[in-house]
């Protein structure tokens, strides 16, 4: 069983309009409404390759209550803690004439000292000592990351697989509580080791540094590629040719893909974790809007990707 741990879900509204106009009214056509978040995309990921996820975090108001019924609707399981306050909203809007998107996403909920101690409770609740957990996305007000890296510290005692994918000045505060697995994109990584690395040689150096702490690390966005790096090595790997028609969702979707296979073994081979992950940021990466990549383009693209060790 997969657990992923949304702190800040968001109920995530897109459309096209044919073109963005500075102070004029743009039309908006073809509204989705899906559920959002680091983790909620990983676990969804997660889902479409076989595994069993159970999806949590906070969720609250009639947003809340939407995000709860499209799970629902795809009979994904879940467990949130209801909150008092309103669950934020975030818009997309993609342009059809250049399919460059407008973004815009809210700070979210205050959560309050009892909701945070109904999470921690839930948390502390689980039996199976062969499960993952993956944290996901930004915090909202009223929590900080020394509350995360409480629920590390329990998660690791239960012997429980712990993936963050979080952004990087939370990173650098929880690395001493001991995840498992963190992927940072470049420019999270940089905020992580207050640095300016950018080439493979460079990160690589900061990477080994950071692996006496954190078993297993994935850097994105690096050189047109992505590094993975344990103990043992590190590969950096590649997507091949390929038409980006929104980026919103790759990298979550490369978590819920490796997460899948780490939760069928914890000492998957760095080959196999990268090949799945680079199949799966791709199939996302070839959809609109907020689409997730399905399982037919992830398995499709893992004779694609372009992987050597470094």
């Amino acid at each position: 069983m997969i657990y992923t741990i949304t702190f800040n879900p968001a109920l995530d509204v897109s459309g096209v309009v044919d073109e963005l106009i500075p102070d004029e009214k743009s039309y908006v056509h073809d509204e989705k409404r899906t559920p959002g978040g680091n983790g909620i995309n990983a676990g969804i990921v997660a889902s479409r390759l076989g595994s069993g996820v159970r999806f949590s975090g906070f969720l609250g108001g009639p947003n809340g209550q939407v995000i709860k019924g499209l799970l629902d609707k795809d009979k994904l399981k879940s467990k949130f803690i209801r909150i008092k306050n309103e669950t934020r909203m975030n818009i997309t809007v993609s342009s059809k004439k250049t399919h460059r998107q407008t973004r815009l996403s809210f700070s979210g909920p205050l959560i309050h000292k009892n909701e945070w101690k109904q999470l921690i409770q839930l948390i502390n609740g689980l039996q199976a000592e062969r499960d993952i957990i993956i944290l996901g996305g930004s915090l909202p007000p009223g929590l900080e990351a020394a509350d995360i890296s409480v629920l590390i510290k329990g998660i690791k005692k239960k012997g429980i697989f712990c993936m963050v994918d979080m952004p990087g000045r939370i990173l650098k505060e929880i690395i001493p509580a001991g995840p498992d697995f963190i992927k940072p994109n470049l420019e999270e990584f940089n905020e992580l080791i207050s640095g300016k690395a950018r080439t493979i040689t460079e990160i690589m150096k900061e990477v080994k540094k950071l692996l006496k702490h954190v078993p297993l690390i994935c850097v994105s966005s690096v050189e047109g590629g992505t590094i993975l790096a344990d103990k043992n090595g590190a590969l950096f790997g590649k997507a091949p040719r390929l038409k980006v028609i929104s980026t919103v969702g790759a990298g979550d979707s490369m978590v819920g893909a490796m997460g899948s296979l780490l939760a069928k073994n914890t000492a998957s081979p760095l080959t196999d974790l990268m090949t799945l992950g680079l199949a799966a940021s791709c199939a996302t990466l070839t959809e609109p809007g907020l689409t997730l990549g399905t399982r037919e383009r992830i398995l499709n693209y893992k004779s694609k990707v372009i992987i050597q060790e470094i």
